[in-house]
């Protein structure tokens, strides 16, 4: 998995209110260690056994999120997705990230020939934000987006996809 996404419209740059395209790529180990500073999990040692993908705005060298993720059979098994220090608590740069995050691991899993399933375990906190745009609860922390809430959001983001 080394594609180059672009998620149309994706970010919301909290300063003006304008909406702003996000790239998504593979993170390289330089970046996962130049950045472990504006994350809590350790995305150096997920990357040992997952993909990790970084979300960025333009050119900006800023990683505003990162999430790892693996094929699985039947759907793509998302161990972690975290925004950037900078997008959580009180002012954030940009609103959005968590939600494309989300989208991004969708098209992932579509293109890898598993129709957009993912799966994940949400903080508590997390659960009805997630179910606010269409993950289903499976058990205890794991939720989930089945093809057509997958298809949704891949729709929403990667309109030329």
């Amino acid at each position: 998995m080394k594609k180059v996404y672009t998620l149309s419209l994706a970010f919301t740059f909290n300063a003006t209110g304008k909406k702003v395209d996000a790239m998504a790529s593979p993170a390289t180990q330089s970046e996962l260690a130049e950045s472990k500073h504006c994350f809590r999990f350790n995305f150096i040692a997920l990357s040992k056994r997952y993909s990790v993908y970084k979300l960025q705005v333009g050119q900006d060298p800023t990683i505003q999120g990162l999430v790892a993720f693996r094929p699985t059979p039947g759907a793509m098994e998302c161990t972690n997705m975290e925004i950037c220090e900078t997008n959580k608590h009180g002012k954030p740069v940009y609103n959005g990230v968590g939600k494309a995050m989300v989208a991004l691991c969708c098209k992932v899993s579509f293109d890898e020939g598993l129709d957009g399933c993912i799966y994940f375990d949400a903080k508590n906190r997390l659960i009805p934000y997630y179910r606010r745009f269409g993950a289903r609860h499976f058990f205890g922390l794991r939720m989930g987006f089945e093809q057509k809430e997958a298809m949704k959001l891949i729709d929403l983001y990667f309109k030329n996809a």
